[in-house]
């Protein structure tokens, strides 16, 4: 069995034949998934997916590349949402810093800082973006004392990286990247991770895999991720899979039915 800790499954790309692609994860032995969201202006429609079907969790956030529309009313209707969630809402999500983003580094720090205080005031882990900011990333998390952990999605750092989040009670989410062979960086990160550090996602529509057949991703090709993780690591296929499933496990509170 396996989990899709991060895909956008509320993206316009997936409202076409929706049942039929639950079936296909069903049949793939895809048991959940996790849909992080970006911007307030999608809280409910992810809410309602997870009203729909049972393999589908989310998480409510403000992601850094879609703050042009935020407004200072965000983190309270944020924060009331999260506290009156039910249980298929697991992590507060996605959130962090980007460098690429429009919006200025102020803007970005502040609505980042805003939502580790309400995970922490919570008890939620979060879901974490951070693209060319670990440093500063680090530096806020030990700022403002954050325990709660979550995932590091994407990542496709260093060992040192993975470590210093790891520390912190970060999993790290493995995607896509490694099914690339000029990655060589992630791929010879991977090999000597902690095996109980890592969870799976492919961030569909986003993060194609390496030869990607279609021109959207899809979280059936969390096997094929699967499968190139088990080519750099030592462990057993089944040795890794039940490792990974309980891994995401141990950072959400999933239902485990």
């Amino acid at each position: 069995m396996f989990i899709d800790s991060h895909c956008h499954l509320d993206f316009p790309c997936f409202s076409s034949g929706f049942e039929l692609l639950l079936l296909r994860f069903e049949q793939a032995s895809i048991t959940k998934l996790i849909i992080p969201a970006t911007q307030a202006s999608g809280w409910q429609a992810i809410e309602k997916l997870s009203e729909i079907n049972s393999a589908i969790y989310y998480s409510l956030g403000i992601h850094p590349h879609f703050l042009s529309s935020f407004q200072q009313q965000d983190l309270a209707v944020l924060k009331e949402k999260l506290l009156r969630g039910n249980n298929k809402c697991v992590a507060l999500g996605e959130i962090g810093l980007d460098k690429y983003s429009s919006a200025s580094q102020s803007l970005q720090e502040f609505v980042f800082i805003k939502q580790l205080q309400i995970a922490e005031e919570l008890k939620l882990p979060i879901i974490l973006h951070c693209v060319k900011k670990q440093g500063r990333v680090l530096t806020l998390l030990k700022e403002h004392n954050f325990k709660q952990g979550g995932v590091y999605h994407a990542f496709s750092g260093s060992l040192e990286v993975a470590e210093a989040f790891i520390k912190l009670g970060f999993k790290l989410g493995i995607g896509g990247v490694i099914t690339y062979p000029n990655a060589t960086k992630i791929r010879q990160t991977i090999k000597y991770l902690p095996i109980d550090s890592m969870v799976l996602e492919t961030d569909a529509p986003g993060m194609p895999i390496y030869q990607q057949a279609t021109k959207h991703n899809n979280p059936v090709n969390l096997l094929t991720i699967f499968d190139c993780l088990v080519s750099l690591r030592s462990e057993s296929k089944s040795q890794l899979a039940m490792q990974l499933y309980q891994n995401t496990f141990n950072i959400f509170p999933l239902c485990n039915d």
